[in-house]
């Protein structure tokens, strides 16, 4: 056998043993695809990294409370800014109201 001959057979070989181990990893990947879906293998991705972002997430508020706190009093009078305004400018006697048009009147 040419040196040539041997070297096809040899190449044959790998590519032979690299084509079963391909085929062996494929099988095991549908099969495990076939027990768990991918819409199912997402749900828990997201799931886990949800758990993971609400875990850090509380670390944070129990490191900085003063921060959380100020972050809710500002949401709050965020919410609150409209009730807020109308009773200072009752309690004050605003002679003028706002004119959200700007034509005047």
């Amino acid at each position: 056998m040419t040196a040539t001959a041997r070297k096809v057979l040899q190449e044959k070989a790998v590519r032979n043993a690299a084509r079963d181990a391909y085929e062996t990893r494929l099988a095991q990947v549908k099969a495990d695809l076939a027990a768990r879906g991918v819409a199912g293998r997402i749900a828990d991705d997201l799931v886990e990294k949800a758990k993971a972002t609400f875990d850090e997430s509380v670390v944070v508020a129990q490191e900085n409370p003063a921060v959380v706190g100020g972050t809710i009093f500002a949401l709050v009078l965020w919410l609150v800014k409209s009730p807020l305004i109308a009773w200072t400018e009752d309690l004050f006697g605003s002679s003028e109201r706002n004119d959200d048009d700007g034509d005047g009147d």
